[in-house]
């Protein structure tokens, strides 16, 4: 089995007042053995939180050797950027269940 990484865009089902954000994006790190299975992981997890995907920018398996990530300014350096990727994958990779990474989320204007 592969680990897939995918960027993710996604909605709430239903919108609180509490919360007023209604939906997303996020980068989500799976074990699978074929990038459908993959999806069909991801939705699934998406499900549970009241989530559902609303578009898939991608779905491809995630080279550790060779995915470098730019600077950020969430973890500052490509070194820390990329280590925090790496472990998003490693945790993928003991896991039976979707790694997501952190929710980006925007309000209904």
């Amino acid at each position: 089995m592969k680990v897939y990484w995918s960027n993710i865009e996604y909605r709430y089902t239903t919108v609180s007042v509490v919360n007023k954000c209604v939906g997303g994006m996020v980068y989500v790190f799976v074990k699978a053995k074929d990038a459908i299975a993959a999806l069909d992981k991801i939705r699934n997890a998406l499900l549970s939180q009241d989530k559902i995907i609303l578009k898939c920018e991608f779905i491809s398996p995630y080279n550790v050797k060779t995915e470098i990530w730019a600077e950020s300014k969430e973890f500052g350096s490509a070194e820390n950027t990329t280590e925090h990727y790496k472990e998003l994958y490693q945790a993928a990779r003991q896991s039976k269940e979707p790694v997501f990474d952190y929710f980006w989320e925007y309000e209904k204007l």
